[in-house]
């Protein structure tokens, strides 16, 4: 979805700096229009295409806009939904920009009695064996947990593997970006 949004920012940002460039005498204007398209690519780029959340044979990727966390699935105590895809570790939380709880309409569309959801072999149940809206598959928090937990019971059938530590990491690719985003904003607004 992040990626959708993008496309239209990226397509709106387009499409002024060339009504800017073709409508006659606005090429003057070109540099005071510029700064705000650059700064929405930017930052739309930061927050809605870079952040992701990837399972690896051994790991969870976390890919949040200026950080990347790696968690082994050894590390992790507690999963979460209820605010979004959250684990919970020795060293901390883990939040996932990538996997947000679903918003409230969406929410309140789920009927918990759809007999369809109690037979999804995806669902996760708390202790009442009630499903949380955030927690439901087809949402992006609950496809999340669920996946999670099928590859934590993977990898407890693989005993033996070693457990790492967390690592967590600058995402060098997205400060790049926002730095130059920044720089080139500035100098333009400076001109």
């Amino acid at each position: 979805m992040g990626l959708v949004v993008y496309g239209v920012i990226a397509a709106m940002a387009l499409v002024a700096v060339i009504s800017v460039m073709i409508t006659p005498g606005a090429e003057r204007h070109l540099l005071s229009v510029l700064p705000l398209p650059i700064l929405a690519l930017g930052l739309g780029w930061i927050t809605l295409v870079s952040p992701s959340v990837v399972f690896t044979d051994e790991a969870l990727e976390v890919n949040n806009p200026l950080k990347k966390t790696v968690v082994p699935y050894g590390q992790i105590e507690l999963v979460e939904t209820t605010r979004g895809f959250t684990v919970t570790t020795p060293e901390g939380k883990v939040s996932a920009w990538a996997a947000p709880p679903p918003d409230r309409l969406s929410a309140e569309r789920m009927d918990p009695r759809d007999p369809l959801l109690w037979k999804d072999p995806r669902r996760l149940t708390d202790e009442s064996q009630s499903i949380r809206t955030s927690a439901a598959p087809g949402t992006y928090s609950g496809d999340a947990a669920v996946n999670l937990t099928h590859r934590r019971a993977q990898q407890q059938r693989d005993a033996g593997t070693p457990i790492g530590p967390v690592v967590r990491t600058q995402n060098v690719v997205n400060t790049v970006v926002l730095i130059t985003t920044v720089l080139v904003v500035g100098a333009l607004i400076a001109i």
